[in-house]
């Protein structure tokens, strides 16, 4: 049985811009969104932390990533999948776009989409489990991915001189 997760947060941006920063540099993006390490080219090894019903979870996952692939004029995914660093039969992996779309261009306004699905593992048992709590975890840990990809692609605008933002 697989679980369909979706988050998106919006960026005060052009979309050719915040297209061209994650054309540019996907990886690095990717890699300060989990305050991550590089492990090896097109593969990210980070700690993504949450909170879920007042307990402090965090889990080691390798995040890997396809080709930057523009989609029409105003629309760009990059294809994500995670997976636990340990525990692999424990937690679930992931198959995700990283989805960037124009929403409307004056005055600029770009949505940044993660979605995707994932299996519990364990099967009937992780499935029980998975609706007791898993699916929060999940939910909430594709959430903070999604506004930490937002913040890092904001702060990577706000630090370009004026004239290259708009």
């Amino acid at each position: 049985m697989e679980r369909a997760l979706h988050c998106y947060a919006y960026i005060e941006a052009p979309f050719d811009l915040v297209s061209r920063l994650l054309a540019e540099d996907a990886e690095g993006v990717l890699q300060q969104a989990t305050d991550a390490a590089a492990e090896s080219a097109g593969e990210l090894s980070g700690t993504l932390r949450v909170e879920v019903a007042g307990f402090d979870v965090c889990r080691e996952v390798n995040i890997q990533f396809g080709d930057f692939e523009p989609r029409g004029v105003t629309r760009s995914v990059v294809p994500l999948r995670w997976e636990a660093g340990q525990g692999r039969l424990l937690f679930p992996s992931m198959s995700a776009d990283l989805e960037v779309s124009a929403v409307i261009v004056d005055p600029p306004l770009t949505q940044i989409t993660v979605s995707g699905t994932y299996a519990p593992p364990l099967g009937l048992l992780g499935a029980g489990v998975d609706r007791l709590v898993l699916w929060r975890l999940a939910e909430a840990t594709v959430h903070r991915f999604t506004h930490e990809i937002t913040d890092e692609l904001r702060r990577r605008i706000e630090s370009l001189p004026d004239d290259e933002r708009f």
